[in-house]
């Protein structure tokens, strides 16, 4: 068996200091919710065919901008701006250049316990 067939997916879960407010905040970009049931009551499940994470309550304080910064791939940073602005939700347009044939750009916000979350567009 290869790695390829082992690795299925990747699904993490994120500690939040605000399980409604993280909730409805992935909502508001869009993400529907896969999972919320009475076994895991602190935890809920979002998910794609193509993404898959959870959050539940923290028990105790961490410090989310030193621990990760939360990347997903958006398809079109115009529209994912959009539903931003539509929604509510602050952000930051960043433009980067690491290369002279290599442009992208992403939208850089704030969880509400504080994760910084990178929406990255498509090569352009």
């Amino acid at each position: 068996m290869g790695e390829e067939a082992l690795f299925t997916r990747l699904a993490p879960v994120l500690n939040v200091s605000d399980l409604a407010a993280e909730r409805a905040f992935y909502e508001k970009l869009g993400l529907p919710v896969i999972y919320e049931g009475d076994e895991y009551p602190e935890f809920i499940a979002f998910g794609t065919e193509t993404i898959h994470f959870g959050i539940q309550q923290a028990s105790r304080e961490n410090d989310p901008p030193s621990v990760l910064t939360w990347q997903i791939g958006v398809s079109d940073v115009d529209l994912a701006a959009e539903r931003c602005r539509a929604a509510g939700l602050e952000f930051e347009l960043e433009v980067n250049r690491p290369a002279p044939d290599w442009t992208y750009r992403r939208l850089l916000l704030r969880t509400p316990s504080g994760y910084r979350l990178a929406l990255e567009g498509p090569t352009e």
